[in-house]
């Protein structure tokens, strides 16, 4: 099971720091953009996430565990793109699900 991530002790973190898996890290997004296909809005109602929800995972060292950056919703399309160097901070920022045409859909 360690050999899939399920490290019997992790190390210490700050709670709220994020930890990678399989080199990646990850973060809920709380909205969708205006290049979304069903345009911008919030899932957010009453702070529980009742309009949709979506996913940012990038490499937690960008060249060294990865190189792509990929977006995905509730409808389940994939998106990926390389954010380049500041894949950790570009990443780490996000905060709506928006793919624009810089992205490219997974096939």
């Amino acid at each position: 099971a360690a050999g899939e991530g399920y490290a019997m002790k992790q190390p210490k973190t700050k709670r709220h720091e994020p930890r990678p898996y399989h080199g990646y890290l990850y973060r809920m997004l709380t909205a969708q953009g205006k290049d979304s296909p069903d345009g911008a809005y919030g899932y957010l109602v009453a702070d529980k996430m009742l309009g949709g929800f979506a996913v940012v995972a990038y490499p937690a060292r960008y060249d060294a565990s990865g190189i792509m950056t990929f977006i995905v919703n509730h409808d389940g399309v994939v998106y990926q793109k390389d954010l380049g160097e500041e894949t950790s901070t570009v990443g780490g920022a996000m905060r709506s699900y928006n793919p624009d045409s810089s992205w490219t859909k997974v096939p």
